[in-house]
């Protein structure tokens, strides 16, 4: 392993002057319990009373009350400086190539717009990108079209194959993103290949990927067809896709792309393939193999800041990217939550983003509902990183039918560094806390850290149960101090000293990203609206 960074060593240090600090005296014994027992059974004991718990105090400050002087307002991120700020001019592949990282809106961006529309692709142009990503279908009649996938099903809700197809069938059909986006999300026409190059192929780059593989001649002719073809185009296709060394052969630049199947089996192509492709989860040490290579290397899917920088960190310069107004950090950090608007906002995103949409929480009239199994957490990137000083968050939740097991909860994880993906029960752990209230009326504060086997119990109050469709408030304080998390019971009820509480001196993280989460293995539903920042005094005392 390489040396410890300043920041890793930083934090560790912090961790272990925090040992013996209030609230982190239980942590030796809670360890052994935990890896005695396993995280669901350790939740469980402490739902039941088995882990004692550390109540809160009257003298906690006063949750989301900003203090005198300080602003609410959100800091804004600086953008990704190898994009213009602006769309404009005529970007060639040259150009593409010239900067230290570069971007390709993959599907036009389908985290933001609906994928593969000229929606999408205006949109991506808009933020500034200089390159588009297009997948390529033939109907039965010899229309080229743009999709990703063979049938129209999930996009569209209408069971069509596209080769087997009339254009004129398709032409009536509508890309339906909802169950991605939001129910707000507009419904976008099929475009054909024609619109989008003659839209963008003198001033930005395309990739053009045959998805079906039978149609080479019928694209090569198209896109010699275009003024300076080989300046703005470049041939997509896996690697290990005979069609490159035509395309190769024509003068067009080529990206083959490896799945994990094939990473092996790059060294084989290369005579063919001028641009390497590796997906964004590949291990570190096979990236560092393609980078190795001295060829390009483009990473997809790229949907979250994590993502990107992990990739760079590898030396990955291009990202094909899903979320591009999200990842080139062209959105003001917010201190409330879009729900109610019903179109998600660049950076929320379930903990699977890749998942072909099934991890994506229903929109309702004022929240979001965590539903399926599985579907246990959802970051909102859109209000991260939060780079107060001293903060608050709010969040308002409930369960909306039958109750979870005792032991089982929800709540929130914060204090993370990034926005990688995570949720409960998942090993490495990410950097962070997590408050959680069960279904018993247990209030539970766990710290986690890859350092560290097990989830640390910081704090636990008991508190009588929630009811079924009852929204429920916590309140969650960070300070230099400390942390203080209240539930108050009744909706938009004043904190009191009656009111439920744990607090704890741990200082160990205080990362900007925080998440919604369920701890709930049987997928009952778990909504939550309500959720707001607000700058508060960050040398307050989480307890007098």
């Amino acid at each position: 392993m390489g040396a410890e960074t300043d920041e890793a060593a930083r934090r560790r240090a912090q961790r272990s002057a925090g040992a013996g600090a209030p609230g982190t005296e239980l942590t030796t014994a809670v360890r052994a319990m935990a890896k005695q027992f396993g995280r669901r059974r350790f939740l469980g004991l402490a739902a039941v009373g088995a882990v004692a718990g550390i109540a809160g105090c009257a003298g906690c400050p006063t949750p989301l009350t900003p203090a005198p002087g300080q602003s609410t307002a959100a800091a804004a991120l600086a953008p990704v400086t190898d994009v213009p700020a602006a769309p404009g001019g005529i970007h060639t592949l040259a150009d593409l190539l010239s900067t230290p990282s570069f971007y390709i809106a993959h599907r036009g961006s389908g985290d933001n717009w609906p994928e593969h529309t000229m929606r999408a692709y205006a949109g991506s142009v808009a933020a500034g990108l200089k390159a588009l990503e297009v997948s390529v279908w033939a109907t039965a009649d010899g229309v080229l079209v743009c999709h990703h996938d063979a049938n129209t099903k999930r996009m569209t809700g209408f069971d069509m194959t596209i080769p087997r197809a009339s254009y004129a069938a398709l032409a009536s059909l509508r890309n339906n993103a909802r169950a991605w986006l939001g129910p707000a999300s507009s419904l976008e026409p099929i475009p054909t290949l024609k619109q989008v190059l003659n839209a963008y192929a003198a001033t930005h780059v395309i990739f053009i990927e045959d998805k079906e593989g039978t149609n080479t001649e019928a694209l090569l002719a198209l896109m010699d067809s275009y003024p300076d073809s080989r300046d703005h185009f470049v041939w997509k296709q896996p690697g290990t896709s005979t069609d490159h060394r035509e395309a190769h052969a024509s003068g067009y630049t080529t990206w083959g792309y490896f799945g994990t199947a094939d990473l092996d089996k790059a060294g084989q192509y290369l005579d063919a393939v001028d641009l390497l492709g590796v997906p964004s989860s590949a291990p570190d040490d096979t990236v560092r193999q393609f980078v190795a290579t001295g060829r390009p290397v483009i990473a997809w899917e790229v949907h979250r800041r994590s993502e990107r920088d992990r990739l760079l960190s590898l030396g990955v310069r291009g990202m094909m990217c899903s979320n591009v107004r999200y990842v080139l950090q062209r959105e003001a950090v917010a201190l409330q939550d879009s729900f109610r608007a019903g179109l998600r906002a660049a950076g929320d995103l379930p903990w699977d983003a890749a998942s072909d949409w099934t991890q994506q929480p229903d929109f309702l009239d004022e929240g979001v509902r965590l539903g399926i199994p599985g579907s246990a957490a959802y970051t909102l990137g859109s209000m991260g990183p939060v780079t107060l000083a001293g903060w608050g968050l709010e969040a308002q939740s409930r369960w909306s039918g039958v109750l979870p097991a005792a032991d089982q909860g929800a709540g929130l994880a914060f204090g993370q560094d990034d926005d990688a993906a995570w949720k409960p029960g998942q090993s490495p752990f990410s950097t962070g806390y997590v408050v959680e209230l069960t279904a018993g009326g247990r209030l539970v504060l766990y710290r986690l850290s890859p350092d560290e086997a097990q989830p640390t119990l910081l704090a636990s109050s008991d508190g009588s149960p929630p009811k079924p469709g009852a929204w429920e408030r916590l309140s969650i304080l960070v300070t230099r101090q400390g942390i203080a998390i209240t539930r108050n019971a009744s909706e938009g009820a004043p904190p009191s000293s009656s009111a439920q509480k744990v607090v704890s001196a741990d200082t160990a993280f205080r990362g900007g990203y925080f998440s919604l989460i369920k701890d709930d293995d049987g997928g009952l539903p778990v909504e939550f609206r309500n959720v707001r920042v607000t700058s508060i005094d960050a040398d307050a005392a989480v307890c007098s």
